[in-house]
């Protein structure tokens, strides 16, 4: 019997269970003025939900959503909450035990698609959560926030 197109062929089997990149919106939530979009994403690997990151893009409302432009990104927590605290800042709070993969404090016109003068500012808070995981009805403030 010959090995060859056996082995030839199984490097191949074993690949083609891989899946491709995936992505799923959790929410979006608009600047106060609506000039800016924050979007929460989660990314997988496509084969097992564990192997999955959550991120943050801000982008103009003109633009669309671009999944390989974020400004944050971190394993083990699920979930997020996004406080606009004006046009230009907003706060992203995360679950106190997510491993932080990227974090960028300004995201810069050149990064996110907004003109060169533009600017965001980001802060970040972590807090106590279930399982990477908020107990709450809203994720998203816009405006002042007491």
């Amino acid at each position: 019997m010959n090995l060859r197109p056996v082995l030839f062929a199984l490097p191949l089997l074993l690949m083609s269970g891989c899946g491709s990149e995936k992505t799923d919106i959790l929410f979006e939530c608009p600047s106060p003025d609506g000039g800016e979009i924050a979007t929460i994403y989660l990314v997988s690997d496509g084969v097992q939900d564990v192997n999955r990151e959550t991120k943050l893009n801000v982008r103009p409302a003109s633009e669309s959503f671009n999944s390989s432009m974020f400004s944050f990104s971190m394993r083990h927590g699920f979930d997020a909450i996004i406080r606009w605290q004006g046009d230009d800042q907003l706060e992203l709070v995360y679950p106190q035990h997510a491993m932080l993969t990227h974090q960028e404090q300004v995201i810069f016109g050149t990064s996110q698609t907004f003109n060169p003068d533009a600017r965001i500012r980001v802060s970040y808070s972590e807090q106590p959560s279930t399982h990477g995981y908020f107990v709450v009805e809203k994720r998203c403030f816009s405006g002042s926030f007491e």
